[in-house]
C-alpha cells in the first residue's frame, strides 16, 4: 500500500502526535508497505487535500484538537480519500466528553455520576458552580475535565472548594463547557479494540497514584500490567463494556475504552479515545502484542482496514 502518515497538528498533544507519527510510519514500512510521512498542521491538511488524493490511505496519527475531533475526518469523507480510525461523526462524539456521557447514559453504559458547567461571569458564579454539585449529589472528591481535551489535559481532582474552583478555571482555559464527575476509588484500566475484537485488558499503575498527561507518556512514571490480574469474570465484564461504548458512537478500525474499576469491581467507563496513542509506551500496542500481534502487524492491519472499508 501507498501510505501518507498524517501527524503533528496544533493540539496540546502535538508532542504525542509525532511519536506515534514516527512509529506508525517506522511499523508500516517493516510490513513492505511505501509510506510517506507529512508532519502537517490540520490546516494544511485542508488546504493540500489534492496532494493526500494520491494515497491509497491516510494513517491518521494526530491526537486532539480538530485532528481528532472530526474535522479532518469529514475533509476526507469529503474528498472520499480512505482514512484510519473513525469517521467525522465517532469522531466528534468521542472527543465531545460530554455528549459520550449522554449517549453511555443512554446506551446504559455504566458511568460516573456527572454534571456540566457552563462558563459564566456572572457575581454569583461560584455559588452557582456549588449549587450544580449539590442539586446533582455530587460531594468531594470530585473530578473536572474540559469537555473537549484529551489525553488527560486539564484534568484536576478536587478534594475540597479551593480544589474545586481551582479545577473549574483550568478547564474554563480550554472552553465554555467543564466536565463534573464523581470520583471512583480504585484502579484504572482500559481495553484496546481492534475491529470488533477487545484486546487484553492493561492496568495502569501511575506513580503517585494520578494517570496525568506526564504519567502517560513519561518512561518510568507509570507501571502496566497486561493482562490485568482480575478475575476472568471481570476482564470479560469490562470488554463487553467496551465493546459497547465503541459500538454506541460508532467507531472503527481501533480505538481505546478507558475504565475506573473500584474495589468492589464496579465498573465505570470514563471515555472512547478514538485515536489512541501509537508511541513506544502507548496501550494499544501493549495490549495487541499480548494478544498475539506485533506492532508492525497492528498498524498494516489497521491500515488495511481502511483501504478495504472494514473494521467495523
Amino acid at each position: 500500500m501507498d501510505i501518507g502518515v498524517l501527524y503533528g497538528g496544533t493540539s496540546a498533544e502535538v508532542e504525542v502526535s509525532r511519536k506515534s507519527g514516527k512509529a506508525i510510519a517506522d511499523g508500516l514500512r517493516k510490513m513492505s508497505n511505501s509510506v510517506t510521512e507529512l508532519e502537517w498542521t490540520e490546516q494544511r491538511a485542508i488546504a493540500d487535500i489534492e496532494v493526500l488524493k494520491k494515497f491509497d490511505v491516510i494513517f491518521i496519527g494526530y491526537h486532539g484538537g480538530a485532528g481528532e475531533d472530526g474535522h479532518i475526518q469529514a475533509v476526507l469523507e469529503l474528498a472520499k480519500i480512505p482514512f484510519t480510525g473513525s469517521g467525522s461523526v465517532s469522531s466528534a462524539l468521542g472527543m465531545n466528553k460530554i455528549l459520550s456521557k449522554i449517549i453511555f447514559d443512554r446506551a446504559a453504559i455504566p458511568n460516573a455520576k456527572w454534571c456540566v458547567l457552563e462558563k459564566s461571569d456572572s457575581k454569583n458564579a461560584r455559588y452557582e458552580y456549588l449549587n450544580y454539585l449539590k442539586t446533582y449529589k455530587l460531594d468531594f472528591p470530585v473530578v473536572i475535565k474540559p469537555a473537549n481535551q484529551g489525553s488527560t489535559v486539564g484534568i484536576t481532582i478536587a478534594k475540597s472548594e479551593e480544589d474545586f474552583f481551582a479545577g473549574v478555571k483550568t478547564a474554563f482555559e480550554f472552553g465554555k463547557f467543564a466536565l463534573v464527575e464523581r470520583y471512583i476509588p480504585g484502579r484504572e484500566v482500559t481495553v484496546a479494540i481492534l475491529g470488533d475484537e477487545p484486546m487484553p485488558v492493561v492496568e495502569i499503575i501511575p506513580e503517585g497514584g494520578f494517570y496525568d498527561y506526564e504519567h502517560k507518556y513519561t518512561s518510568g512514571k507509570s507501571k502496566y500490567v497486561c493482562p490485568a490480574k482480575i478475575s476472568d469474570s471481570v476482564a470479560k465484564k469490562l470488554q463487553d463494556a467496551a465493546i459497547q461504548a465503541y459500538k454506541a458512537l460508532g467507531c472503527r478500525h481501533y480505538a481505546r475504552a478507558d475504565f475506573r474499576l473500584s474495589p468492589d469491581n464496579e465498573i465505570f467507563c470514563l471515555e472512547v479515545n478514538t485515536l489512541p496513542g501509537m508511541t513506544d509506551l502507548s496501550l494499544v500496542p501493549m495490549a495487541a502484542r499480548e494478544y498475539g500481534i506485533e506492532f508492525p502487524e497492528l498498524v498494516h492491519r489497521i491500515a488495511d482496514m481502511a483501504k478495504t472499508n472494514k473494521g467495523g
